[in-house]
Parts: C-alpha cells; structure tokens; sequence
C-alpha cells in the first residue's frame, strides 16, 4: 500500500491509500482526510500544483505517517464479503472474539450481528445500524448503502 494525494479539481485534496486489486488500482480515502486537507494542499502548491488542477501525487511521509486507515481499507484488502471481512475485523482489531459480547455491548441484538457477518444482513432500522457503526468502529452512515429500500 502507498499513500497518495488525490487533487479532484474542485478543491478537494485528499489523502488516500493506493491498493492494487485484480490488475487495477484502488484509492480508499484516509479517515481524517479533511484534517490532512491543509497540510497536503500546502505541499502540492510548494510543489506548483494549482487546487484547480487535477492529479495523483506522491505523499510525503510526515504527512502519511498521520493518515488513519479504517475498516474500509482492511476490507478493501481482505477481499472477504463485507460480513466476513467484519467478523475479523472484530477478532484481530477490536480484539473482540466473540460477536455476542460485543452486540450486548453496544445495546444490539446478538442475532443481528450473526445476520450481519454470517450472511452479509444490514438491518433495515437506522438507529441499530447507527450503533453497530458504534460498535465496529465505522464511519457514520457507513451501513446505508447496503440496505435495500
């Protein structure tokens, strides 16, 4: 993995993880990308590269040392199904080893997360989905576009 800068243009820069997947490369933005935006911005206008250009820059490693990558990069990289790749996520990161325990914890049904990583099920209700976003530690609204309406 090698952390790039992303210009889009339009005043976005964004830090970002460049993976390679099946012959093609992948950019999955850094948690605190927008608390970096100043910093890389700074460092791509030393370079002379207007925020109204487009482009993939180099990152330079005082900047990519202070990216923080999440769940999404870990399941990004796994290339398990996204209820699998959570279940280790909770076993070698949350150090979490038994899905019940941390349900109970966070006010979710355990029935709820062995749906969700044993068959990929996101519950249709926002406010358990918002807690279980709590409990893995995910971005907010992360579970929103795997429910179907």
């Amino acid at each position: 993995m090698r952390v790039r800068i992303l210009s889009n243009g339009c005043g976005d820069t964004i830090v970002a993880a460049e993976i390679e997947r099946r012959g093609r490369k992948d950019y999955i933005p850094a948690e605190n990308w927008k608390e970096l935006e100043p910093a890389a911005r700074a460092e791509l206008e030393s370079r002379g590269v207007r925020v109204s250009e487009t482009g993939n820059f180099g990152c330079p490693q005082q900047i990519a040392e202070k990216a923080q990558f999440g769940f999404e990069l870990f399941w990004a990289q796994s290339e398990l199904a996204i209820g699998a790749a959570l279940a280790e996520w909770r076993r070698e990161v949350l150090g979490a080893s038994d899905y019940a325990v941390l349900a109970i914890q966070h006010g979710v049904s355990p029935r709820t997360l062995q749906l969700l990583e044993q068959q990929n099920h996101a519950p249709r209700r926002a406010d358990t989905r918002r807690r279980l976003e709590r409990a893995y530690r995910l971005p907010h609204s992360f579970f929103d576009g795997l429910v179907e309406e």
